[in-house]
């Protein structure tokens, strides 16, 4: 089960991380709306979570190699592979700080919610970093190649952000005013009353 649930919680975080990059370089045209494509990925995202907690729950009371809370939350406490578990600990505490800093956007504002999606990345790199080296799956060829393919699918999709960066949409700037009409269609409210 927890290692399931882990392999669970790294695809889920890939396909978040994928799905975000992917949506934000335009590549998804009109095909999708932008509220169906934020939906699919705070779900890919939530659900990472919840199998990152199965994993993590696996991991406490697993008879052959138990770890303690303390393990599980200090980077290096591990006797077990202490800098792969580091890795995990680390990609952990930027994955839940991703998705909480997501589900509080109003609060927080747009601003620190853009600054903490800057660690979805590097989160996803820890986690394969940490699956590579303290799976016990790893030395399945499906599970290696898995690692590959998605760590090379999400190099190959920050190249193609990179050189779309002047090619995106402008994002449009907030509204002027909360409790008037936005300046363009007052600015046609004077030109209709005029004629």
């Amino acid at each position: 089960m927890l290692r399931a649930a882990g392999i669970g919680a790294y695809l889920m975080l890939f396909l978040s991380v994928a799905w975000g990059l992917v949506a934000t370089t335009g590549a998804l045209g009109k095909r999708v709306s932008k509220a169906s494509a934020a939906t699919v990925h705070a779900f890919m995202s939530t659900c990472g979570l919840v199998l990152l907690a199965f994993h993590l729950g696996g991991l406490l009371i697993d008879g052959y190699m138990p770890f303690s809370v303390g393990q599980l939350l200090v980077p290096s406490a591990s006797g077990y592979r202490p800098v792969a578990v580091a890795f995990g600990v680390g990609s952990m505490y930027a994955a839940v700080l991703v998705v909480v800093v997501s589900w509080l956007r109003k609060r927080v504002g747009s601003v620190w919610w853009r600054r903490s999606h800057l660690l979805a990345v590097p989160a996803f790199g820890l986690a394969l970093v940490h699956g590579m080296f303290a799976g016990t799956d790893t030395v399945r060829p499906l599970m290696w190649w898995t690692y590959v393919g998605t760590g090379l699918a999400v190099v190959f999709l920050l190249v193609v952000r990179g050189l779309t960066v002047g090619y995106r949409p402008e994002r449009p700037a907030p509204p002027a005013g909360a409790g008037g009409p936005a300046p363009a269609l007052a600015d046609r409210r004077e030109v209709v009353g005029r004629s």
